[in-house]
């Protein structure tokens, strides 16, 4: 038994093992040795485990009535859980290169399908760059078992993303600096897109850093204007709004 629990299924594909695991009421999906990758608490799909999703949820403060939305990397599929809960009207695309991660997320994490959701199995990047999808949001959260994949922060991809972001779009990237918090690199490459003062980010105590680029800037962050929406974010979403939010900062 590992720190995760009980190895419950193990499955390859051509990139490697999909491993899962079980400890009570979480599931953990885990590619190779290093670390988990994803985790849905079975008793509650919707809730989100990690801190660093329940940031990644932030960005409905700032955008709270999306229409489309696209994410870039599937996981567990905890996210797209949560997000569906947020607002089952959602138009939801998913992409992810590995079809078994796909099967995995639906036959181990609870992940059914539902109108609104279309699942697509194809590199993230090249998906981007060909399928012009317009999203008003895009979560991008590109990782295998050895971290963060490069291509996340490429210019091109980048950029692609922010071709296909709505007038008011925001792209949300989950980003990985070996712990650091900081990843001066990746911001600089969003402000060289996106532009000075349309990117903030979220510190996460594990050391992971969130970054939410706005592709018409950074709007009122006035943190008594948001507390409305942050009350109601709390109680639909379940997570520390307000403790996170104290995070935030304009970079």
């Amino acid at each position: 038994m590992s720190d995760l629990g009980l190895e419950i299924y193990r499955c390859y594909d051509e990139f490697g093992p999909i491993r899962v695991f079980e400890n009570g009421a979480l599931r953990y999906l885990a590619f190779g040795e290093a670390a988990e990758q994803s985790c849905v608490n079975l008793h509650q799909p919707t809730k989100l485990v990690y801190e660093y999703t329940q940031a990644m949820m932030l960005v409905l403060l700032y955008l709270p009535k999306p229409k489309q939305v696209t994410f870039l990397g599937l996981g567990a599929g905890s996210l797209v859980h949560a997000l569906h809960h947020y607002d089952q009207n959602l138009d939801i695309k998913v992409v992810e290169l590995r079809e078994k991660v796909v099967e995995v997320a639906q036959e181990w994490f609870a992940l059914a399908l539902f109108p609104g959701l279309t699942l697509t199995i194809d590199d993230a990047a090249q998906y981007i760059a060909n399928q012009h999808p317009v999203s008003d949001l895009i979560f991008a959260d590109i990782y295998n078992d050895d971290g963060m994949i490069e291509a996340q922060l490429s210019s091109s991809f980048l950029s692609d993303c922010y071709q296909n972001l709505s007038d008011e779009g925001i792209l949300v990237l989950n980003l990985w600096d070996e712990g650091g918090g900081s990843h001066p690199l990746a911001i600089q490459a969003i402000r060289d897109l996106f532009g000075s003062h349309h990117c903030m980010t979220c510190l996460i105590e594990d050391g992971n850093l969130i970054a939410y680029a706005f592709k018409s800037g950074v709007p009122e962050s006035n943190v008594r204007r948001l507390q409305p929406m942050a009350k109601k974010l709390a109680k639909k979403m379940d997570i520390p709004v307000h403790k996170l939010l104290a995070r935030m900062k304009i970079v």
